[in-house]
């Protein structure tokens, strides 16, 4: 016999029983200790004489018969009496019988007498199960008593005993025990498409079946299992592949009935359904050679997808397998970051891939065994890459226009440039598609760096990128002004005017004065004079020979092109004077005149000539040049009256044509 003593809450009777025998004694207890529990016998069904014996065997109708020794300080209440029920399956209670306790009745002390019935059932699982379970199990037991006082304190006794109403008993073989359920983590029996079943089941009655029922709606109608043909072991099959996926850990059960149809205690069978999962790998059809990982994102029904730590619970992936046409790539082992309670998904290497199209499998298995697979038919392209052509070749200038051409190659022998743009800092000149290749005209704008960009779309969707810079220079305008007409000797100037896109003026300008003497073809630079703030620049010339003058503005680099004024021609007029020629004459007797002319030129002749009165003029007589530039010519005037003389040095090559001052002659 085991005495204990614990203070604890008083706990509020169930139920109240009547008081079966109140026997006083001499002697109370006054250490303030509380009641004392003894017990005086135990007697049951199974025979026995009544004592108290540690494991006795009962079975049946149980006697229980015990003393309370109570406390004048904290006298009892209440005294409860009952055998431990079963803890193995759902729904089992305890076998008590409960005594009230008035002020006295256990000073000094009292004994009570309860009857317990071991062999009392319940039904269980439901009325559509109709098990009949024991509530208390065969074997290892004990009775309690347990005495409430106010204070409150409560002090318990047990006797160890061993319970033996014949009742039949069943274990799963394949199902570890209770001890088993650690670090949440169940272990039960697994089941996908269908559920094997194995139950060893014995009783001294012998056993006339065993049955597999559920409490869950979700699950098959109970079935009984299939006797052995030799030994304990009963066994079947059952199919669960309608069957919800999720671990029914109080929902399922196996129980044996005896010869007379007793059941034993309902053994709970804890099954986890895994009817596998989905995996969703995400990656486009059309993939790219050096893409070397793979979302995949696996899904379980949610009965089994749980938040953590129930997540750690249930099923979960360990491996999974990439292959290419069948041939592994890679397969990614389990790890605790990557799956054991990661809902999210996980990463899978795909390596260096071939171009063209291939059939990617990824296969996943859990630590169920459960298999996750798809098939993804995928194409491997490379991107358009473009090659110019045309279009770089130098710096544009402001206001021309220039081409752009590319050609376009894929290294998969099979991408194209299905669409392409062309475009200057994002605004688009020119689009086209496939079969034309990529070519446009732009009209430079604003002078500065520019961005020419093609942009290529394939038939797939990729999208390829080619930006080169282009500086535009601005452009230029030269104008050219001088003098028409110099005299030979005489100084000449030439003005040049440079002005540069926008109408500002090219300060800094190298500017060429050129000249081409007539009858030649050769332009030769006479100077090159350096443009002011307002783009001016001046050079000035002696005056020899007929020609022609232009102006070149030289290019500035990365800043402005050149540019060629418009020629100018400029003519050359000889020096040709009369000295003192007479004013007076006699008609028909002739008048000497000189007249002096450079440069000389050896053959040169004077050609003297009079006004006539219509205004036109008459050469009247000619006259060489000598070495000293001067020629003489007698005149004899026809007639008098008054005339009006001049003389004209005819054109050449090198100088133009000339005329001398005319002058007045009073003939008589």
């Amino acid at each position: 016999m085991v005495i204990s003593r614990s203070v604890r809450s008083l706990a509020v009777a169930a139920s109240a029983a009547a008081l079966c025998a109140l026997a006083p004694t001499s002697t109370a207890v006054a250490d303030d200790t509380g009641a004392v529990i003894t017990f005086d016998g135990v007697s049951s069904d199974a025979g026995g004489d009544g004592s108290v014996s540690a494991g006795q065997t009962i079975a049946g109708t149980t006697d229980v018969t015990f003393t309370v020794h109570g406390d004048p300080g904290d006298e009892p209440t209440e005294a409860v009496v009952s055998i431990a029920g079963s803890t193995v399956y759902q729904g089992t209670g305890t076998v008590k019988q409960t005594f009230s306790l008035s002020p006295g009745d256990c000073l000094p002390s009292c004994t009570l007498h309860a009857t317990l019935d071991t062999a009392a059932t319940q039904q269980f699982g439901g009325s559509a199960n109709g098990v009949a379970a024991p509530l208390v199990n065969d074997g290892a037991n004990s009775i309690y008593v347990e005495v409430d006082s106010p204070r409150p304190r409560t002090v318990t006794a047990h006797t160890a005993v061993t319970v033996d109403n014949g009742r039949p008993t069943v274990t799963l073989p394949d199902l570890p025990g209770e001890d088993a359920w650690t670090s949440h983590k169940p272990v039960g029996l697994s089941a996908d498409g269908e559920l094997s079943l194995r139950a060893t089941a014995t009783g001294a009655n012998g056993v006339s079946r065993v049955r597999y029922f559920s409490s869950s709606s979700a699950w098959p109608a109970p079935v009984d299992l299939t006797a052995p043909a030799s030994g304990a072991t009963w066994t079947t099959t059952l199919d669960t592949s309608a069957v919800p996926a999720g671990l029914y850990a109080g929902d399922l059960y196996v129980v044996a009935y005896d010869k007379d149809g007793r059941a034993g205690s309902p053994v709970r069978a804890v099954t986890l359904v895994d009817h596998g999962f989905t995996i969703t790998p995400k990656l486009d059809t059309v993939i790219r050679p050096d893409e070397t990982s793979v979302s995949v994102q696996y899904a379980y029904p949610s009965a089994l997808n749980k938040t953590f730590p129930s997540n750690l619970n249930y099923a979960y992936p360990v491996s999974t397998t990439v292959s290419l046409d069948g041939t592994a790539q890679a397969t990614t082992p389990v790890g605790a970051s990557t799956y054991e309670g990661n809902t999210a998904g996980f990463l899978a290497d795909l390596g260096q891939l071939p171009y063209g199209a291939h059939t990617l499998t990824f296969d996943t298995v859990d630590n169920r065994g459960s298999h996750g697979r798809v098939d993804l038919p995928v194409r491997v392209v490379s991107e358009v890459t473009p090659t110019w052509t045309a279009g770089f070749q130098d710096f544009p200038v402001a206001g021309s226009s220039r081409t752009y051409t590319a050609t376009t190659s894929a290294a998969d022998a099979v991408s194209r440039a299905e669409h392409w743009t062309l475009d200057v800092d994002g605004t688009a000149f020119a689009t086209g598609g496939y079969p034309a290749q990529p070519s446009g005209t732009w009209k430079t704008t604003t002078t500065g760096v520019h961005y020419v960009t093609l942009t290529i779309v394939s038939q797939y969707g990729d999208t390829t990128v080619s930006t080169v810079p282009i500086r535009v220079l601005a452009a230029t305008a030269t104008q050219l002004t001088g003098p028409a007409t110099s005299t030979y000797g005489g100084k000449a100037t030439f003005t040049a005017t440079v002005t540069q896109t926008g109408a500002k003026p090219a300060a800094g300008a190298k500017v060429a004065f050129q000249y081409k003497r007539a009858g030649t073809t050769t332009w030769k630079t006479q100077s090159t004079v350096t443009a002011d703030s307002t783009g001016k620049a001046s050079y000035t010339t002696t005056a020899r020979y007929n020609g022609a003058w232009r102006a070149v503005t030289a290019a500035r680099n990365l800043t402005w092109a050149s540019s060629t004024s418009k020629t100018l021609t400029a003519h050359v007029k000889a020096v040709l004077t009369v000295t003192k020629p007479a004013a007076t004459a006699v008609h028909g007797k002739p008048v000497s005149y000189t007249a002096h002319s450079s440069p000389y030129v050896k053959g040169t002749a004077l050609r003297f000539q009079a006004r006539q009165t219509g205004g036109t003029w008459v050469t009247l007589t000619s006259a060489t040049l000598s070495t000293t530039g001067s020629a003489t010519a007698k005149i004899t005037f026809s007639h008098a009256g008054m005339w009006t003389l001049r003389v004209y040095r005819p054109g050449t090559t090198d100088l133009t044509g000339t005329y001398s001052s005319s002058w007045t002659v009073k003939v008589s």
